[in-house]
């Protein structure tokens, strides 16, 4: 990825030393697969806002990279918005993103364990954003958030949630979406992470000059993730190994004018330096094409050299 491969080796090393379905064609836009610099140089960065302050996961370091690969592509700028990760803390009061400025939010927070839930004003501000026409990134555990809270089980599509609460879905052999509705299968939960290969559905703008399958790195497979599911396109499927079902591993929503996009890619665990989901050159590459994706934008940001192949994962 030109100079990409550098930079992000660089952050990653500074973060060690410091320790009913929508078809895709209802949402398409065109691509273009020319790596055009002199434009990337010329345009304005893409405005993209981080929210973390919680999660059961390294939310630090997650937002770190992240950030690091955003502006080492040259088209984002990146801001940072940390809650309070208390619920009682003093800071909520004033506590208030605003994400009318920017073109997608990164949510990066996730509620569950009894942890912190965001004021009723930010989650009305957050759905007018979205159903304005506002980017909604989903990064990982993000979907295991605030169940409780009716629009965000809306704009997620599927999340971690109990077999009571809403359909799963499932893939057959021949890529047909099929729902398991509420009450049948099991909870949401995941196996080990694996090297798991993914099959790209479709012709969706995201994927499309990628390959039909790649193999990506450390990643959770969740089973049988829940919710209402309207208005959902599944991008990618993966199998999994112990119950040998295709379950969804990016899907995207359609809410009001608005764009969000969900995926297990990403996972960083407490105590991890370097993690193999985050040097992914498959999670890499995605993250980027999604962002402009969710802005609007023509996906223009082409797949590198060594972007995997079904066989094999690709680090940076």
């Amino acid at each position: 990825m030109r100079n990409m491969i550098k930079l992000i080796t660089c952050t990653i090393c500074l973060v060690t030393a410091f320790t009913g379905n929508a078809g895709p064609q209802n949402l398409d836009n065109q691509i273009t697969s020319a790596d055009n610099q002199s434009r990337i140089e010329q345009q304005d960065p893409l405005r993209i806002l981080i929210v973390d302050g919680f999660n059961n996961h390294d939310w630090q370091l997650t937002t770190r990279l992240t950030k690091g690969i955003l502006e080492s592509s040259g088209l984002f700028r990146v801001d940072v918005s940390t809650a309070p990760s208390s619920q009682s803390a003093l800071e909520w009061a004033s506590w208030r993103p605003k994400f009318s400025q920017y073109d997608v939010v990164m949510q990066n927070c996730n509620s569950h364990g009894s942890r912190a839930q965001w004021p009723k004003k930010v989650q009305r501000d957050l759905e007018k954003f979205v159903s304005q026409g506002g980017g909604l990134y989903i990064f990982h555990s993000a979907n295991n958030a605030f169940p409780q809270w009716p629009d965000y089980n809306l704009m997620i599509g599927l999340g971690w949630r109990n077999k009571n609460f809403g359909d799963a879905v499932t893939i057959n052999r021949n890529e047909e979406v099929i729902r398991i509705p509420a009450g049948e299968g099991d909870n949401t939960n995941h196996g080990k992470r694996i090297n798991a290969v993914i099959t790209s559905m479709g012709n969706h703008p995201i994927h499309k000059t990628l390959p039909k399958q790649w193999k990506a790195a450390d990643l959770e497979i969740y089973r049988y993730a829940r919710g209402p599911a309207k208005n959902m396109t599944v991008l990618s499927y993966a199998k999994e190994p112990e119950t040998g079902l295709n379950f969804p591993v990016e899907w995207i929503v359609r809410y009001g004018k608005g764009r969000v996009y969900n995926s297990t890619y990403g996972h960083v665990w407490k105590g991890d330096t370097n993690p193999d989901g985050m040097r992914c050159i498959a999670f890499q590459t995605l993250l980027i094409r999604t962002l402009e994706w969710l802005s609007h934008k023509q996906v223009s940001w082409p797949p590198p050299a060594n972007f995997p192949t079904k066989e094999a994962i690709s680090l940076e």
